[in-house]
């Protein structure tokens, strides 16, 4: 083992005991409990007794913190109703993606303009097939793009 007079700074409590630095910090309280406490320079000195205390013991991995399980009663009953930050993001999806619906339309309908263009230059008769059509709100912004441009 180590010294039993032993002392550690976070970052060294963490690499002896093979954890991160967040683990040591979220048992500060237990380890204070235990006599951990900060020097005159605001660093946190940690005894080996504290580390042993809280369950760290150094060169064998940390178990893993508790999780709350809901048990019985609490099942079931968590409020799942979406809060007003989601709803609000929610909306403002909602209406970007009304926008590129609305841009998609207008550059199907720019691109079917551009064709007719073309063939006229091309040929010098204007292209009198008329574009395929598709249901704008069954196919996607990629699909009515991809048949925007023919491919």
């Amino acid at each position: 083992m180590t010294n039993p007079g032993q002392m550690f700074t976070v970052t060294a409590a963490a690499e002896a005991r093979r954890v991160s630095r967040k683990t040591i910090t979220r048992r500060l309280d237990q380890l204070r409990d235990s006599g951990a406490y900060k020097d005159a320079a605001g660093v946190w000195v940690i005894p080996l007794a504290a580390l042993l205390h809280a369950g760290l013991t150094p060169g064998r991995p940390a178990p893993p913190d508790a999780v709350h399980v809901p048990q019985g009663d609490d099942i079931g009953h968590q409020d799942t109703r979406p809060t007003s930050e989601v709803q609000a993001q929610m909306a403002d999806l909602q209406r970007r993606a009304e926008v590129a619906e609305t841009l998609a339309a207008e550059r199907a309908e720019q691109i079917t303009d551009l064709r007719r263009t073309l063939a006229m230059l091309t040929t010098g008769r204007p292209d009198t097939t008329p574009p395929p059509q598709t249901d704008a709100r069954q196919r996607g912004l990629l699909g009515r793009l991809v048949d925007g441009l023919g491919l």
